[in-house]
């Protein structure tokens, strides 16, 4: 059917990850929430939606709700909050959804919080610790009188359901937020098709070992043939001309990505005086340290940024750690705002989980990684121990299982949230 971008208007069907969001802020604005019931008998009606659930539940509390993941309560619930939820669907036959929702101000509007997560689907586990981190520790103390929240969750539904960064047609989604197609070049990454064969290997894993001696032994020729920053240079801009190399762009905007790109333009188009946009990623820098990277666009330094938001690590357009990357969400918000005049409301930035580390050999394990995982992605290894070990090393690269790590990201997001809005929200 055609394209229909209602998260502003309407309520779907919702998806799982908000009945953890919808649970935190009904918990937080229902009173005795607790010792209510509700009937299930499968569908509800809200407005002119019906929303149907997995099964018939019966009367039910809170608790078998949620245990339930019962689609009708949680409709009710939002309902009562004021809240728009919808599920936009990619994949209906994979059950592939974007899940966004949508809490309006009660007054003024003046201030829109954007939250993004999964632009890169296996980012989007640590996105969703951190919309439940938001909903029940920082948007308490926010003046909702004044100040709207949208989140839009999933971006990438196939990259998180499959465990991969890229999405159902191999596009790295963070690549692919390009405003103008018709005038890009496609060519633009003249490093790719230097070191294609190293970081597009074909053929199946075999032997762990040996594959570990060949890896490292592709990775020194290609530094004495082409220069270590080849490859780096080569990964970081994004690639539109290897459909199954890393980091591909694709050639059109992805099905997801029309999606975006009309949230950010409806956003841009409400009423809201002042729009406050934090994607959310992991995978890069240090491995016990959240990062606010900030875009090109953004006129505030890194010192700048540190003062305002009271946070130490910040990259910002003059940092020496700062790198330029082509077709990411922010950017394109910006470039989209300045389209529409409106550049000077909108603050876009990224809050990036180092998850390997940021030293060189650690840089080295999340190439090896990545490499790996893309090549058993289209030649899937027989062997079970070196298919387990590939699952294994690029699950920790995007959402690591030490406690401590999961402990220390949760500090730093409510640092960096708190001192990003303390500063930008007006």
């Amino acid at each position: 059917g055609a394209y229909l971008n209602r998260f502003l208007s309407s309520t779907f069907t919702p998806g799982s990850v908000y009945k953890t969001v919808t649970l935190a802020a009904a918990l937080e604005e229902i009173p005795q929430l607790e010792y209510r019931t509700w009937d299930c008998q499968g569908t509800v009606r809200i407005g002119d939606e019906t929303i149907v659930c997995s099964g018939t539940h019966g009367e039910q509390g809170l608790s078998d709700a949620f245990a339930n993941s019962c689609n009708v309560v949680f409709a009710l619930l939002a309902a009562e909050l004021g809240v728009e939820i919808s599920s936009y669907a990619i994949d209906e036959t994979d059950g592939l959804y974007i899940d966004s929702f949508y809490l309006p101000s009660t007054g003024d509007k003046t201030n829109l919080i954007v939250l993004t997560t999964g632009v890169h689907g296996m980012e989007g586990y640590i996105g969703a610790a951190m919309l439940d981190v938001f909903f029940r520790e920082i948007h308490p103390s926010l003046d909702t009188s004044d100040t709207g929240v949208l989140v839009v969750a999933n971006v990438n539904p196939y990259g998180m359901k499959h465990f991969r960064r890229y999405n159902e047609n191999n596009v790295d989604l963070n690549r692919n937020f390009i405003l103008d197609w018709d005038s890009f070049d496609l060519s633009s990454n003249k490093e790719y098709p230097k070191v294609d064969t190293f970081l597009g290997p074909t053929g199946k894993i075999g032997n762990a070992l040996w594959h570990e001696a060949g890896f490292y032994l592709s990775l020194a020729k290609t530094a004495i043939t082409d220069g270590a920053d080849t490859v780096s240079d080569a990964l970081l801009t994004g690639q539109y001309e290897y459909p199954q190399g890393v980091y591909y762009g694709g050639t059109g905007d992805e099905a997801s990505t029309v999606y975006l790109k009309d949230v950010f333009s409806q956003c841009l188009d409400s009423s809201y005086e002042n729009i406050v946009h934090i994607d959310i990623h992991s995978g890069y820098g240090p491995r016990y340290n959240m990062v606010i990277f900030n875009s090109v666009f953004e006129t505030m330094t890194e010192a700048e940024s540190r003062q305002a938001f009271g946070y130490d690590y910040i990259i910002a357009h003059d940092s020496e750690a700062f790198y330029a990357t082509t077709g990411d969400t922010t950017d394109f918000f910006y470039r989209l705002a300045q389209q529409k005049q409106r550049e000077s409301s909108l603050f876009s930035t990224c809050f990036e989980f180092g998850t390997i580390g940021d030293d060189f050999m650690s840089s080295i394990l999340s190439l090896k990684y990545t490499v790996d995982e893309n090549r058993n992605h289209w030649y899937p290894t027989t062997n079970a121990i070196s298919a387990q070990v590939i699952h294994e090393n690029y699950m920790e690269l995007f959402y690591p299982t030490e406690t401590a790590w999961r402990e220390k990201t949760v500090q730093d997001f409510k640092t960096a949230a708190q001192g990003v809005l303390e500063a930008k929200l007006q």
